[in-house]
């Protein structure tokens, strides 16, 4: 193994978190936010508890390694895209000429066939 690699253990909670934020942004209408900042918040406990046992051990490569995994995860966490899964689908339909301002007109103008000009109809 190599000593400058992250160890198993730090790998493994680094995906099961990341696991369990997916499913509670899936499974929860409230949103992105709550998963993210429970990922967020277990994530800075697992960085605390790697600088800890740092400082306790001395310099060595595989707990520098785990700090900055611990830290390139926090990193992606913090800079992921806040849409959730409804807000998605909402911003796609958007796209597509749908009315995206709450208080807009939905009345669009009828087709009303060809006019003449001038004449009046009998």
């Amino acid at each position: 193994m190599d000593p400058a690699a992250p160890s198993d253990e730090v790998l493994d909670l680094i995906g099961s978190i990341a696991m369990h934020r997916q499913a509670m942004e899936h499974d929860s209408g409230s949103g992105a936010a709550p998963a993210r900042n429970e990922a967020l918040r277990k994530l800075n406990e697992l960085l605390a508890r790697e600088r800890d046992a740092l400082q306790a051990h001395g310099p060595g490569g595989r707990l520098s390694a785990n700090i900055a995994a611990v830290m390139r995860e926090l990193a992606k966490v913090r800079d992921s895209p806040e849409l959730s899964a409804a807000q998605a689908g909402s911003a796609r339909r958007n796209q597509w000429g749908r009315v995206s301002q709450p208080g807009a007109s939905r009345n669009f103008p009828r087709h009303k066939g060809r006019r003449t000009m001038g004449r009046s109809e009998r």
